[in-house]
């Protein structure tokens, strides 16, 4: 037969259990604006039933219990988070630092490149126009300096980026072994607690939030153990295993946007690193670029100076405009040629040494419309109009699909905080059930308690 105390013991489970349901609803209720918390839920189950004999074997339930408390979390929601999050990250960088590199080239306006070339050009008209004054010599003096000197600040400019970039990389490993250090620690504590029979729910809420900030980092993967600890990898480069954090590999190739551990080389395919990659090895297109323009000038102009006459005394020929040597070392240090800089003299409007020749200064003034065979059939306004062009529209580009990956990236967090987040309204109606099924446990626990003293009462 039963014990005449089951049913104290029945009422009193219902009690425990009531109250810890109200325990985690109040949790819930209290982190309702902590990032990265899930909403938790006890989970009631029956105990083991009592087994009797009255005649015949009969099973009696014995109560409510706490199973176990567990997180609302969907892992294929999580995993589209952490993809759509790296794509994000990736496009953010670029938009944010390939729009300085954009600002950087000062187009459209009177300080840019493009504006320095169209005056350059008319100051050889001018020359051609008026070969005998000195004034027209010194305006193309000053526009051949204030171009060299704009092609050349550009390329500083686009240099200092990059060296800015290239060190915001290595900040970026030292925070990618931060967090992966402490997904580790993570890693320790919860196989430590599912192994002592507890389920670490803030632990592993605390793991998918380092998970997430690095995924803003690099694309990440996961493998879940079944000690409750998780193998990280980004690509094919290991970043956690069972034994702890491994540091991400430091050797790279900004163009190929791979690291190298030395014997092997993994390619970063999205995240704050694979954006600073893609800047980086842009930037180095864009002083390619500007090389190409720089030593065209050179080439160009030069080429057909050196076949002038300029009023030095004694007039001398086969003087270069620009700066030059072979191998030409493009806009990092452009230049007038310094004969050209010391003295507007020396520069040439003809080829006979006659005054009023302007021949030369003529033909020098039409290279504005002269196509250029090594760069690509343009004239050189419109190869850089195009470079500038370009550089825009690359960064419209990014801007439009950060925004779309940003609609993304709302809907999952939409869909997840649907599932894992926490309700107020739900935990509030989740508390009033609970409040009352303790209430109802309690005058439970009272009549048994009534009905056990009435035994003993009888017993006496």
């Amino acid at each position: 037969m039963p014990s005449p105390f089951m049913g104290i013991d029945i009422a009193s489970r219902a009690l425990r259990a009531f109250q810890y349901s109200l325990d985690v609803t109040g949790n819930n209720i209290s982190n309702v604006n902590t990032k990265g918390y899930s909403r938790q839920t006890a989970d009631l189950a029956q105990t083991e039933p009592t087994i009797f004999y009255s005649g015949q074997r009969i099973s009696l339930g014995s109560g409510v219990t706490v199973a176990t408390v567990y997180r609302a979390r969907d892992m294929f929601l999580q995993s589209r988070r952490l993809d759509a999050q790296a794509e994000q990250g990736r496009l953010d960088t670029l938009v944010t630092n390939l729009g300085q590199v954009d600002s950087t080239l000062l187009e459209p306006s009177e300080n840019g490149i493009g504006n320095a070339l169209t005056s350059f050009f008319d100051a050889w008209s001018s020359l051609a126009s008026n070969p005998n004054e000195s004034a027209s010599r010194s305006q193309v003096q000053m526009a051949g300096q204030t171009l060299a000197n704009r092609v050349r600040d550009t390329y500083g400019r686009l240099q200092t980026l990059k060296t800015q970039f290239r060190s915001e990389i290595e900040t970026t490993f030292d925070n990618i072994d931060q967090l992966t250090g402490k997904i580790a620690d993570f890693n320790a504590q919860i196989r430590a607690a599912q192994a002592g029979g507890v389920t670490p729910n803030d632990l592993l809420d605390q793991r998918d939030l380092a998970l997430q900030e690095l995924s803003k980092l690099v694309n990440v993967s996961t493998h879940q153990f079944s000690d409750g600890s998780i193998a990280v990898y980004t690509g094919q480069v290991m970043l956690v295993d069972s034994g702890g954090a491994i540091p991400i590999p430091r050797s790279y190739d900004a163009a190929a946007q791979t690291v190298s551990n030395g014997q092997f080389t993994y390619r970063i395919r999205e995240g704050k690193l694979a954006g600073l990659f893609q800047t980086v090895s842009a930037i180095a297109s864009y002083q390619s670029q500007l090389d190409a323009l720089a030593n065209n000038l050179r080439t160009q102009v030069n080429t057909l100076h050196q076949t002038g006459v300029n009023k030095l005394s004694p007039p001398t020929t086969g003087l270069n405009f620009f700066n030059d040597s072979v191998p030409q070392n493009g806009a990092i240090d452009f230049d007038l040629a310094p004969e050209v800089k010391a003295n507007p003299d020396a520069i040439a409007a003809g080829t006979t040494g006659k005054a009023g020749d302007g021949g030369l200064a003529l033909i020098l003034s039409q290279l504005r419309d002269t196509q250029i065979a090594s760069l690509g059939n343009k004239t050189f306004n419109a190869y850089y109009t195009e470079f500038a062009a370009n550089v825009g529209s690359v960064v419209d580009g990014y801007k439009t699909a950060l925004s779309a990956k940003t609609a993304v990236l709302s809907q999952i967090d939409a869909q997840i905080q649907s599932i894992s987040g926490v309700s107020l309204d739900d935990e509030m109606g989740n508390m009033l059930r609970f409040q009352r099924s303790y209430q109802a446990a309690a005058k439970m626990l009272n009549i048994f308690d009534q009905v056990t003293g009435d035994l003993i009462s009888m017993v006496r």
